[in-house]
C-alpha cells in the first residue's frame, strides 16, 4: 500500500471545527420519557441521511430523577432544586460532539418535521419555574406558546445555552495544541482527527471506504451485535 507525502493540517476552517454540547436540563419530574424522541432526532429514519449536515460525532443521554443520588462515590450530576411550587425537578443530561459553530449546528435540526416534533416535544416537559419566568421569550413555555422552536429559533438557541455547560467557541483539539488559544479556555477538548468532519467520512471516494455500505444511512441501519465487554472489578 502507497501513500501519498502530505503536509500536517496546521489551520482548520469553522465548518471543519469539532466542538461540544452539554446540557443540563431540568425536566418536570415524572414527565414522559424523552430520550427515545430524541435518540430518533440524531438516528431515526428522517426521508434523507441528515448526518453530514449535523455533523453528530457522537452522542448521550442520561436522565436522573428527582432526588437521585450520584452513581459513584462522589457527587456528579444534581437535579435542579425545586421552584417556587415547591415540586421536585428531574435532570436530563445531554453529551453531543459535532462539527461547526453552534448556529449551523443546532439550524440543521430545525429542518425536519420529525425532528422539530421531538424538540417541541422536550420543550413541553422543560420545568424552568425558579430559573426564568413563563414570560421570558427565551422560555420554553414562552417559545411552546409562540409557535415552538421553528418560529423562536433564536430564542431556542438562547435557551439550549443558558443549560450547556459547554463552551461552543472552544474547538477540539489535536496532539499538536491549538496556536491561537485563548488565554484561560475553560476547559480542554481533545480529538486525534481535528478537522475530520463527519461529511469527509461519508463522502464517496474521499472519506473512508465503503461508508455508505458500513454504515447506512438512519433507518436503514440494522442493529449491531456489540461483543460483551468484561466488567471491571466493583468499586469497594
Amino acid at each position: 500500500m502507497t501513500t501519498t507525502a502530505v503536509s500536517p493540517i496546521t489551520s482548520i476552517a469553522k465548518a471543519q471545527e469539532q466542538h461540544m454540547l452539554f446540557l443540563f436540563v431540568p425536566l418536570k419530574s415524572g414527565a414522559p420519557p424523552v430520550e427515545e424522541p430524541l435518540h430518533r432526532i440524531l438516528a431515526g429514519p428522517p426521508p434523507q441521511d441528515p448526518r453530514a449536515a449535523e455533523g453528530v460525532h457522537f452522542f448521550m443521554f442520561y436522565r436522573m430523577m428527582a432526588g437521585e443520588k450520584s452513581r459513584i462515590a462522589v457527587p456528579t450530576f444534581q437535579p435542579a432544586p425545586a421552584g417556587p411550587s415547591g415540586k421536585p425537578k428531574d435532570l436530563l443530561v445531554v453529551l453531543s460532539l459535532y462539527d461547526a459553530d453552534f448556529e449551523p449546528y443546532i439550524s440543521s435540526f430545525l429542518t425536519d418535521p420529525m425532528i422539530v416534533k421531538g424538540l417541541d416535544l422536550l420543550l413541553s416537559v422543560i420545568d424552568e419555574s425558579g430559573i426564568v419566568p413563563d414570560s421570558d421569550p427565551t422560555s420554553a413555555v414562552y417559545i411552546l406558546s409562540h409557535g415552538g422552536v421553528v418560529k423562536n429559533a433564536n430564542a431556542f438557541f438562547q435557551l439550549l445555552m443558558r443549560y450547556n455547560f459547554a463552551d461552543p467557541t472552544i474547538p477540539a483539539v489535536g496532539p499538536g495544541g491549538w496556536k491561537n488559544q485563548p488565554s484561560a479556555p475553560a476547559y480542554k477538548l481533545g480529538a486525534q482527527f481535528p478537522g475530520l468532519t463527519v461529511g469527509m467520512v461519508l463522502k464517496p471516494g474521499v472519506g473512508y471506504p465503503n461508508a455508505l455500505g458500513l454504515w447506512p444511512a438512519p433507518g436503514e441501519a440494522p442493529a449491531i451485535f456489540f461483543e460483551p465487554s468484561i466488567p471491571p472489578p466493583p468499586p469497594k
